[in-house]
């Protein structure tokens, strides 16, 4: 089949193709293997581990669950010719959290001297010191919030030393730490889901407005959501996870899809010259010399940016090559058919 006559007679049944795919990633992207909320959203740990040594998922999780009471740890590893990398992610250590609660506690009491003093103290007991007379509450909340970033340094050396030595890394290795508290990171979470739902509403609102008919706006809105879904499944096969840097991906992915669906269904509706079959190749033409040229900028993207270990620019350009592959499926196998139903069937 040549591209001049791909919307033949039996251009219905591609919409098939794209029906099958939403399925199958809606488990991968929801069941398994499923994307995962990063720290950024969530609160956390992330270490980032770089070494000329070769890194292994399951071992360094192994020396881990043996030396530490972490929860909710996740492993995860890279191999290049540049180098390893590993990125750690763990809930934060119980002690230092309930050790937190506890000076929070503190800070709400100062009023009260001598309640928030017991706080204070209760939390440097808890974190493996005697405790103290101080003058009055401030004092106390001072030494406890010092004792407790001793503890977490010591508890960072420690962390890095375990997996030196059990490892044999040597000196080359470099450890790169980020923590987001559980407060942070809810705030994180909230917003994050206000921007998507506002950018989804402004979009849908003016999909319609440009249209002002019912099946071609809808057409629409179910390709980006076609897109976003593919995404999605890349950060699942991928193990990328959803944080504030991998959102702005997926909003990205919203342009670039109604970009080239807007193209599509201008063309279509408004257009006169010609059938619609025969426009709608015309419009496949040009959006897929568009698409492809980016296609191909992404893929340069992920394989530097793999080889370099630059996470950001690995994760955002992954995320992009996955939707934009989606994007091609859902414009030209699904939103095209339609289109074309549409427009033939009110001819008729």
């Amino acid at each position: 089949m040549t591209m001049e006559n791909f919307f033949g007679n039996k251009y219905k049944k591609y919409i098939i193709i794209p029906v099958i795919l939403t399925i199958i990633m809606i488990i991968l992207s929801f069941v398994t293997p499923g994307f995962s909320a990063g720290i950024d959203l969530t609160g956390g740990n992330l270490i980032i581990i770089r070494s000329d040594n070769v890194l292994s998922e399951q071992e360094i999780t192994n020396i881990l669950n043996d030396e530490f009471n972490l929860t909710e740890l996740k492993v995860s590893t890279i191999a290049s010719p540049t180098g390893y990398g590993a990125w750690v992610e763990y809930s934060k250590d119980p002690i230092i959290a309930q050790a937190e609660d506890i000076i929070n506690n503190a800070i709400t009491s100062l009023d009260d001297d001598a309640t928030s003093m017991a706080y204070s103290n209760e939390a440097i007991v808890l974190l493996g010191e005697e405790a103290q007379d101080f003058s009055n509450a401030k004092l106390a909340l001072l030494g406890a919030q010092d004792i407790l970033a001793d503890y977490k340094e010591e508890f960072s050396k420690r962390f890095q030393a375990v997996l030196t030595e059990k490892l044999g890394l040597g000196e080359d290795v470099e450890f790169q730490k980020k923590e987001i508290s559980q407060t942070l990171g809810q705030e994180s979470q909230f917003a994050a889901a206000q921007i998507l739902f506002i950018g989804f509403i402004l979009i849908i609102i003016i999909i319609f407005i440009s249209f002002r008919q019912v099946i071609p706006s809808v057409a629409i809105i179910l390709a980006m959501v076609f897109d976003i879904l593919a995404g999605l499944t890349g950060m699942a096969l991928l193990n990328i996870p959803l944080s504030l840097t991998t959102i702005p991906a997926l909003l990205m992915l919203v342009g670039y899809s109604v970009d080239t669906d807007i193209m599509l269904t201008t063309r279509l509706l408004k257009d006169k010259t010609g059938s619609a079959r025969e426009r709608a190749t015309s419009s496949m033409k040009t959006g897929l010399t568009m698409t492809g040229t980016t296609l191909a900028a992404l893929f340069a993207m992920v394989i530097i940016a793999y080889f370099n270990q630059v996470e950001v620019i690995y994760h955002i350009a992954a995320i992009l090559l996955f939707g934009l592959i989606g994007d091609v499926i859902s414009t030209w196998l699904m939103n095209a058919p339609i289109l074309i139903w549409f427009v033939e069937g009110r001819k008729k």
